[in-house]
């Protein structure tokens, strides 16, 4: 098996480090905040729907069904914020900056 040379892994670095110098501090911070509070409000969402069933009252039904669109609705974006990352970054940047 073949050698693998410290000039190819330093270039591979600078690609890297060249790629993120176009997005600020800024705009890292807010989109971890943002993942943040979505990932808490799924997870606040889908408590919400185990433990509120053990109660009666007249609104439940409807209760539940909203609480659970949001908590989906959340899950699929936050997946979306996790796959794209970088992109959406960018397009922060670029609309912040």
């Amino acid at each position: 098996m073949g050698k693998k040379s410290k000039k190819r892994q330093e270039q591979n670095l600078e690609k890297k480090d060249t790629q993120t110098d176009g997005i600020s501090e800024t705009v890292e911070e807010r989109f971890k905040k943002l993942l943040k509070v979505m990932s808490w409000t799924v997870g606040i969402c889908f408590i919400i729907i185990i433990t509120l069933p053990n109660f009666d009252f007249f609104l439940l039904d409807i209760t539940i069904k909203i609480v659970y669109y949001i908590g989906i609705f959340n899950l699929l974006f936050f997946l979306f914020l996790e796959l794209f990352g970088t992109n959406v970054k960018r397009f922060l940047s670029k609309r912040i900056s």
